[in-house]
């Protein structure tokens, strides 16, 4: 029951501020909004104030707003959708990615001021038997680019790493003082085993051959799962082999830190776009409603960090909500966006039927594909 009202409250906020973006923003520019609504379905709830219907609908999923205009080729009224300035629209279809990024900012302040601590990209201490233990490394040395990729935070590093294999090299700049270093260097690679047994979390890691073994007893910070007891968890991975400095959160790195994480996830999104274009990562990586609804299961039932893992939850999924719309692809913001652009760009508009036509074939591709992602979540869960 939680988990149905907490996923249903996640949906709810962060498209209904999605909403609240193009029309908060439709307002402000002179667009005729003739109904903001919250939910989908038959109103409970209907007020009329001005040229605007606000209303409350019987669905709690979401909600829409409408502007005059928006589906028409009516060019009578002055604040139609598609009479409008191509900047106007292009501001008021990105308004409503703009806010859920907005909120995931907003979440991750709270998230990284509860954490208290905050990962640099620092090097704090090089980790016993890793390849990079063999270079000239001190604590303090900054890690500030690899392959070629700029560093402003630790989950870069992680970002960048996710992909190594055997016979990859590491090409790392450090910063230490007024000076930077080029390293070039194998990355270690590191086994890990997690058994979950009644007592206690079992957890064997090899890294480079050389294991050591280790046990977690169940508490408050490692609270117990009862659907992973006895259960064996293996990963294999390779990595540049060091542990981060740990600053104490303060005033100074507090918005930074949670404008770098929001960035992050933003980096993410595409790099996992990308990847799935070219092949480079599979369907197994996608999640659809089903594998949402399990995730915020994980959250809820995860002890006495649930809120804040509910909260991260959230901060994720909001901004690629917005990150996703702004895609390129037909029926989202994204594609209606390329379309202003290409009237701007020509002088003119594409024809409303082509248009819509687009949109509709692509509606279409993007509800077989969310059925197609919930089948494969289905059968994970299954499974």
């Amino acid at each position: 029951m939680t988990t149905t009202i907490v996923t249903i409250l996640m949906f709810l906020v962060m498209i209904s501020l999605h909403e609240f973006g193009h029309y908060i923003f439709g307002k402000l520019l002179g667009f005729t909004v003739l109904e903001y609504a919250i939910g989908f379905g038959p109103a409970v709830f209907k007020k009329q104030k001005g040229d605007t219907l606000y209303s409350v609908r019987i669905i709690p999923f979401g909600g829409f707003c409408k502007f005059a205009g928006e589906d028409d080729e009516n060019k009578a009224e002055k604040g139609n959708f598609n009479e409008q300035a191509c900047w106007k629209r292009i501001l008021v279809l990105m308004a409503g990615a703009v806010f859920n990024i907005i909120l995931g900012f907003i979440l991750f302040c709270f998230i990284v001021s509860a954490g208290k601590t905050v990962y640099t990209n620092t090097i704090d201490k090089v980790v016993e038997g890793s390849y990079l233990a063999e270079l000239d490394i001190k604590a303090g040395d900054e890690i500030i680019e690899l392959n070629g990729k700029k560093i402003g935070m630790y989950q870069d590093i992680q970002l960048y790493t996710s992909n190594l294999n055997d016979g990859d090299m590491i090409d790392m700049k450090i910063k230490r003082g007024d000076e930077k270093i080029n390293l070039n260097f194998k990355p270690s690679r590191q086994l890990i085993k997690i058994t979950y047994t009644d007592e206690k979390i079992l957890y064997e890691e090899t890294l480079n051959g050389i294991s050591k073994t280790s046990e977690i007893t169940y508490s408050d910070q490692y609270p117990k799962n009862e659907s992973l007891v006895g259960k064996t968890e293996e990963s294999d991975r390779y990595l540049i082999g060091f542990q981060p400095l740990v600053e104490n959160v303060n005033a100074s790195n507090l918005l930074p830190q949670s404008y770098r994480m929001t960035k992050f996830v933003v980096k993410l999104l595409y790099k996992t776009v990308w990847e799935l274009i070219t092949g480079r990562a599979s369907m197994d990586q996608v999640s659809g409603p089903v594998g949402v609804v399990r995730e915020v299961n994980n959250a809820v039932h995860s002890g006495s960090q649930s809120v804040l893992y509910v909260l991260n939850l959230v901060a994720l999924l909001t901004i690629n909500l917005g990150v996703f719309n702004l895609l390129p692809l037909p029926a989202l913001d994204g594609g209606r966006l390329l379309f202003v652009i290409i009237e701007w760009l020509r002088g003119k508009p594409v024809s409303p039927e082509k248009e819509g036509l687009v949109h509709t074939i692509g509606f279409i591709i993007l509800f077989a594909f969310m059925l197609f992602v919930s089948y494969k979540d289905i059968i994970k869960l299954l499974s």
